[in-house]
């Protein structure tokens, strides 16, 4: 089990080092990435996933440590114009095939033959700016005339082997059932082979749910 791991890991850094990624990591109309930088494509990534919850002039510092390597400088403002440019699809892609590699193997746990998924939802706060009041909306209460900005957040969880398969974001005023259809249209995208169990709470069941569910069933 630990030896398939590491090769999952192994195949993963492989990944962040494949010229092809360089077009999925740069938005739209942009040639970002297309050449050699003080800090590569690859090491932008690892220490955006790296992040520890340190000021940004910290986490490079302790990257920077970590990689051993005295000829790779890059100051904060440097490094963050880079992590701008970064189109976020990319960490979605790759989580998605390390999960892909996961789940088409043999390692995944079931319950009685089928994958054990939970979908829930809930409320999150996000940095109120102007862009993320249109994009989220507000929660106005008698303290504030601005209102707290958040957004509707939706899980999916495998409850055996403890990964996320996908998070939705949405508007503060979107349905949790239709924040629910697309994290289990999301499974249709991993082509996942098991069968699957999903567990909602009573908030969820409703007709046109139901119809839903009968109709994902179906077309899998």
């Amino acid at each position: 089990m630990r030896g398939r791991y590491i090769e999952r890991i192994q195949k993963l850094s492989e990944k962040l080092s494949d010229p092809a990624l360089a077009e999925r990591a740069r938005k739209i109309n942009s040639n970002t990435f297309s050449r050699n930088r003080k800090m590569p494509l690859k090491d932008i990534l690892l220490c955006c996933l790296s992040k520890k919850g340190l000021t940004t002039t910290l986490e490079l510092r302790n990257y920077f440590n970590q990689k051993d390597d005295s000829s790779m400088k890059m100051s904060k403002q440097g490094y963050l114009q880079q992590r701008k440019r970064l189109n976020p699809e990319v960490f979605s892609y790759l989580n998605d095939e390390y999960l892909a590699d996961f789940y088409h193997s043999s390692e995944p746990k079931l319950w009685n033959g089928f994958l054990l998924l939970a979908i829930d939802g809930s409320k999150a706060e996000v940095p109120n700016s102007t862009e993320n009041r249109e994009r989220f909306g507000k929660s106005n209460n008698q303290h504030s005339e601005l209102g707290q900005v958040r957004a509707l957040v939706s899980g999916m969880y495998d409850i055996l082997n403890q990964f996320y398969l996908d998070i939705e974001i949405s508007h503060i005023s979107t349905s949790e059932t239709e924040l629910a259809k697309k994290n289990l249209n999301h499974l249709k995208h991993m082509d996942m082979k098991q069968p699957v169990l999903a567990i909602f709470d009573r908030g969820y069941p409703s007709m046109e749910f139901i119809d839903f569910l009968e109709g994902v069933v179906l077309k899998t």
